[in-house]
């Protein structure tokens, strides 16, 4: 991300709904089906996905097609 950009949950929640990859560990996660809870418990591994896609390194939706 370009100047230190911010992410917050609601960020996350909104790259969890329309990322194929990010939504299927939501659907495949055993805490539950609230979404809030998934996006508290996974912060690491969606920023990490949100600055690979923002930056350029990877293609969207790589965690399903690779890339």
């Amino acid at each position: 991300m370009s100047k230190r950009q911010t992410i917050n949950d609601e960020d996350r929640k909104e790259w969890v709904q329309n990322d194929e990859g990010l939504y299927r560990m939501f659907r495949n996660w055993r805490g539950g089906y609230a979404l809030g809870s998934f996006v508290r418990a996974h912060r690491k591994e969606i920023d990490e996905v949100i600055v690979n896609v923002r930056d350029g390194k990877k293609p969207a939706h790589y965690l399903v097609y690779g890339g």
